[in-house]
């Protein structure tokens, strides 16, 4: 009996590997992602906090706060922006990997349905096979039987 081997295996291997690399690259983006978005809370958390200090101060030494707080607001601001920026081309480039992903995902699987189909027809030609051995082997000892061969 011949072993199953199937001429497109390498073929579904490399694809499998493919997907593989591509959620890879995906979970680094989605990563990176996060920690942009962490950047972001914490500069608008500092932001927060600095202006619920001003509101705690007394006229006097609120104005001066104040004024020092909105310059150092628009350098923030900017920083802030930046990081959205950076964000949403992250965002692009995950978009595109969950394509690739989708794609890759699609092509191992109609080579998983081509090596499962190849299996059942590699199972049948097993099955035909050893039906035909079993039904000569019970022809023959028939032909000897009838024969008055023992």
């Amino acid at each position: 009996m011949q072993r199953f081997k199937w001429r497109l295996q390498r073929l579904l291997d490399v694809r499998q590997k493919q997907e593989d690399a591509l959620r890879a690259e995906l979970m680094a983006l989605t990563e990176q992602m996060t920690a942009l978005r962490g950047r972001m809370l914490m500069e608008k958390a500092m932001l927060r906090s600095r202006l619920a200090e001003l509101g705690r101060l007394d006229g006097t030494t609120r104005l001066s706060g104040q004024q020092i707080f909105m310059t150092h607001v628009a350098v923030i601001d900017q920083r802030i922006a930046a990081l959205r920026r950076e964000l949403d081309k992250l965002e692009s480039k995950r978009n595109e990997k969950t394509e690739a992903i989708m794609a890759a995902r699609k092509s191992r699987k109609a080579l998983e349905r081509l090596r499962e189909q190849a299996w059942q027809s590699y199972c049948r030609a097993q099955h035909t096979q050893q039906q035909r051995d079993e039904d000569e082997t019970t022809n023959a000892a028939v032909a000897r039987t009838l024969l008055g061969y023992r």
